[in-house]
């Protein structure tokens, strides 16, 4: 099942790649064929980058190296004797370093990830399936290639300044 984010980024990729085959249906069958099958890689990578780093976030958590939220005693009816506690049982934090190249190797495991190995492999395994039926289209190639990536970018760009909000 996916997730409300992925699903609502799913549905902004679509509405895009509509207006896409559209104009695809306008340059010819080649654009429509180049266009499609880079959209589908680009989104297969996009979304096993999803998998990869959720699975590798959800390790982390089962694993305690991710702590509780700082924000969860706002929410709890607990004395200030906990508080107390809590403040004495503090640790002395790891050097940055330490930290540093943790978060390095951690982050290798969500990169080099299987899935998303695979969706670069179905990439390259398509460009060489248009060039040996000489159906390349370089332009129309990168405009698929292109749609999931630019939809992030304004999904990004319009959360941050408040435009996806619903005003309840």
């Amino acid at each position: 099942m996916m997730k409300p984010n992925a699903t609502k980024l799913l549905r902004v990729y679509l509405f895009i790649d509509m207006g896409l085959i559209l104009l695809s249906l306008m340059m010819g069958e080649a654009w429509l064929l180049n266009s499609q099958l880079a959209f589908l890689c680009s989104l297969m990578i996009t979304f096993a980058s999803f998998y990869a780093y959720q699975k590798m976030v959800q390790n982390r958590l089962d694993t305690g190296e991710i702590p509780e939220d700082k924000f969860e005693h706002l929410y709890v009816d607990e004395g200030l004797e906990d508080e107390e506690e809590d403040e004495k049982e503090v640790k002395k934090a790891p050097s940055s370093f330490k930290i540093s190249a943790k978060n390095v190797l951690l982050s290798y495991k969500s990169a080099l990830s299987l899935y998303r190995i695979a969706g670069y492999g179905v990439l390259f395994l398509v460009v060489l399936f248009l060039i040996r039926h000489e159906q390349l289209d370089a332009i129309a190639f990168f405009a698929g290639l292109s749609v999931v990536p630019l939809s992030s970018l304004i999904l990004a760009v319009m959360s941050k300044k408040g435009y996806n909000e619903t005003n309840e």
